[in-house]
């Protein structure tokens, strides 16, 4: 386009005398076209950060947990691992790996959520590593916590689809129909997904409307499915089974390996809580909504599971029940439902036919739900990233749709890289090492993208770091140190073996899974971000926000002064 480029603001650093409290204000000046000026404080903060607010700001404080809430979604994540949460320790392990995550989790919430308060962009992690790092490792540091947080929202879009269609099957196996076979399964997990990924092409604050429903459909759902349990099982389970029941059919005999490789389904139940720092481009008061969004997140999180994984446990103590999936087996003992979830057989097993099959599609409409913002949440993250050039084809795959603000292109991307993930359990034979691959994929890179900034800031300790509402003060260390050693540390147990003996039918492909994704960032990196990368916009370089004359539909891009 031949269009002229006006100048509209431009925004220096002020001298360390100018600064208070170790902020590291920028001082704007008039824009010169009275049309194009915006007084919203959201958006001036993120054309301090150097962006342009091309995102529709539409989501409410509810709307931006809500999106947390449902993308984590605990009762879809404990119900689809609750299989392998059986076997590998049972219920003792179960609860107390839940409660020692949930508490654990709430130190890394807080140091998220300050980060998240001085830098709310739709980077999240991706741009809080740029910033918080010094100018010469910005790029490389952003670049491998982007990788990492893209691969992770990818990989967990790919476990909420491949979990519906699995928990589909088991649910219409509980309704007296035949299970779906296993390609069929992933026909219906790409279908879905491909849904997800249009449903997202909206306008955010119609999405976010949806997940406001979904949101409330995840509470009820959590309180009806524990008064079913408890309320209609006949016999409840003692509190000795509870807390210190044990059940291991790991073939590992060391009671201290088991509980480590238990833990990963509690890690995999709260991961994706930093959601809510995706929306924060599009969410009034993005200062304080979208940190309180990661906290409230994490607490509604741990609540909920903790009370979901009490009423399944109290309601039924047949562990062998509640796990066989091998319907000749189940065919010996009529009681066995063997509906190929453990979660759903104790529905049946605690409540009845009738009621186990309603809870049962109950669930699956949850993981629906949650399937919408995980979509939603991974496609801001592949917009942070291809509007500072980090993956090839940028240009096309972070523009912005001009009607309904929404970066559709980035999302249909999401959509392919999730179906290529999706492709993973065609290999029968080793569908459930393949999903389990998925889930840790997910998991690790998740946690090693929370770690990333967080370790940032405590071995720089910026000194313009903003000073915060949501600022911790003398307990920013603390907090930040048990968060990094947590996130890193237990994210090695995902590459354990968790069945013994090790053949390669039982082998952890984890290893495997994420050698191959290192693999591809560096080629990228190699043959295409080291030439157009430089990293995140950072608050602490002078810029020029500029706009086209022919789309006059305000601020289109921001330049750094140096270009």
């Amino acid at each position: 386009h031949n269009s002229g480029i006006f100048v509209l603001q431009l925004a220096v650093r002020m001298s360390e005398s100018g600064e208070k409290d170790g902020v590291n204000n920028i001082q704007n000046d008039q824009m010169t076209d009275a049309s194009t000026h915006n007084d919203d404080d959201d958006d001036k903060l993120l054309l301090k950060m150097g962006y342009p607010p091309l995102l529709h700001r539409g989501l409410s404080s509810v709307m931006n947990f809500a999106f947390g809430f449902t993308e984590v979604c605990v009762l879809g994540s404990v119900c689809l691992t609750f299989n392998y949460a059986l076997a590998t320790g049972g219920p003792a392990c179960i609860f107390w790996t839940f409660l020692v995550q949930f508490l654990l989790t709430i130190f890394i919430s807080f140091s998220m959520a300050e980060i998240c308060s001085a830098y709310p962009s739709a980077g999240s992690v991706y741009h809080w590593s740029g910033q918080l790092t010094p100018l010469k490792w910005a790029p490389l540091c952003s670049y491998i916590c982007g990788w990492a947080n893209f691969v992770g929202n990818a990989a967990g879009d790919a476990t909420f689809a491949t979990g519906f269609a699995s928990f589909l099957s088991s649910a219409l196996v509980s309704s007296g129909y035949s299970a779906i076979e296993a390609r069929p399964q992933v026909g219906i997990s790409i279908a879905v997904i491909f849904f997800w990924s249009v449903l997202n092409c909206f306008r955010i604050d119609q999405v976010g409307w949806v997940n406001n429903l979904a949101a409330v459909v995840h509470t009820g759902s959590l309180i009806i499915i524990l008064v079913a349990l408890l309320s209609l099982t006949p016999k409840l389970s003692t509190a000795d089974f509870v807390f210190t029941g044990y059940n291991n059919t790991t073939g590992w005999t060391d009671h201290s390996y088991v509980g480590a490789i238990g833990i990963t389904a509690a890690l995999f139940s709260f991961a994706g809580y930093e959601a809510s720092a995706h929306m924060s481009e599009e969410t009034t008061n993005s200062r304080t909504s979208a940190p309180k969004g990661i906290i409230n997140t994490v607490l509604a999180t741990g609540i909920g599971g903790l009370v979901l994984i009490l009423g399944l446990l109290f309601a039924n103590s047949d562990i062998a029940a509640a796990t066989t999936d091998d319907p000749y087996y189940a065919a010996l003992n009529t009681d066995y439902p063997a509906t190929g979830n453990a979660a759903i057989n104790v529905f049946i097993l605690a409540c009845g036919n009738t009621w186990g099959q309603a809870l049962a599609w109950l669930v699956l409409i949850n993981i629906f739900f949650a399937g919408i913002s995980s979509v939603a949440v991974t496609g801001r993250i592949t917009f942070a990233l291809t509007r500072d050039k980090a993956f090839p084809y940028s240009d096309f795959l972070s523009r912005v749709n001009p009607l309904i603000k929404t970066p559709v292109n980035s999302i249909m991307f999401v959509f392919v890289v999730d179906a290529l993930l999706q492709l993973l359990p065609l290999d029968t034979s080793n569908g459930t090492i393949a999903y389990n691959s998925i889930i840790g994929l997910a998991t690790v890179g998740w946690q090693i993208s929370y770690a990333i900034p967080i370790l940032l800031k405590l071995i720089f300790n910026p000194k313009d770091f903003p000073l915060t509402p949501l600022s911790l003060g003398r307990f920013s260390a603390p907090c930040g140190w048990i968060s990094t050693l947590w996130l890193l540390g237990s994210s090695c147990l995902f590459f354990l073996p968790t069945e013994s003996p090790v053949n390669e039918h039982s082998m952890n492909w984890l290893v495997v899974v994420v050698s191959g994704t290192a693999f591809l960032c560096g080629l990228n990196w190699i043959f295409n971000s080291q030439y157009n990368f430089s990293g995140p916009r950072r608050s602490d370089l002078p810029f020029i926000a500029v706009k086209t004359a022919e789309e006059g539909t305000g601020v289109q891009e921001v330049v750094p002064l140096a270009e």
